[in-house]
């Protein structure tokens, strides 16, 4: 995947975050137009309006773009296309058409990637295979996102203000901290404090704070507990 925005359009920015999650390789960049993008990516049977009359499979959707085919005969079923939207609007409707053929656990990544961004934490949230399960890594959380996150969840800021999250006992009192956050939204993780020692800091930050695995039910609560508070923080408008 590539990524060639130039400017900060909010609808294409959204457009490249659901596409994260599509398992499409893809390239996205400005349009022609204000407001519109120009997608490539390859037809996949898990997005039937890629495959055959891509064109009139938009329009049924509402949406109008401009298509044309690639030759590739690598890509399976229908090789590569070129999408050029012309408008915001029609940049959003892609994107709900993408959403809504996500799987359970891709959108469950989506939801909690976008209520980290909300918290100010912004990455990608990796889909794992664990034997015959899809599971979701969050990843680990350096002291500033891991202190977002905890304030995202509603944790007491008072408490931070007692620690010292580069002595390893402070960190992991602050990740016993952080466990209770999560657990007071009515589902409890195992949480753990990763040391990093003084020499790795300056390459690799500071201490860390690590999640278990989640399961997609177990993602979405926790998306759902982040939007809850930044709804009551201000950080998010009422939907």
């Amino acid at each position: 995947m590539t990524n060639s925005l130039t400017t900060e359009v909010a609808t294409a920015r959204e457009l490249k975050r659901v596409l994260e999650y599509t398992g499409f390789s893809f390239e996205l960049e400005e349009g022609p137009a204000p407001g519109g993008c120009r997608l490539r990516l390859a037809s996949s049977a898990a997005h039937p309006w890629t495959c055959g009359h891509v064109r009139a499979h938009l329009l049924a959707e509402g949406i109008t773009a401009e298509v044309a085919h690639l030759e590739d005969h690598s890509a399976d079923p229908g090789g590569e296309l070129v999408l050029t939207l012309s408008s915001e609007e029609e940049v959003q409707g892609l994107g709900r058409l993408l959403e809504a053929r996500l799987t359970e656990v891709q959108n469950a990544a989506l939801q909690l990637h976008r209520a980290l961004a909300a918290t100010g934490v912004e990455r990608h949230v990796d889909i794992q295979t664990i034997g015959s399960r899809a599971l979701i890594d969050i990843g680990t959380f350096d002291p500033d996102a891991a202190t977002l996150l905890y304030c995202g969840l509603g944790g007491d800021e008072s408490v931070l203000r007692g620690l010292d999250l580069t002595d390893w006992r402070d960190h992991e009192r602050f990740a016993r901290e952080v466990a209770q956050a999560v657990a007071a939204t009515g589902r409890a993780q195992l949480v753990e404090s990763v040391p990093v020692c003084g020499q790795c800091r300056e390459r690799h930050g500071g201490n860390r704070i690590r999640f278990d695995y989640l399961d997609a039910e177990d993602t979405l609560h926790l998306a759902n507990a982040l939007n809850r508070n930044a709804v009551l923080t201000g950080r998010i408008p009422p939907s």
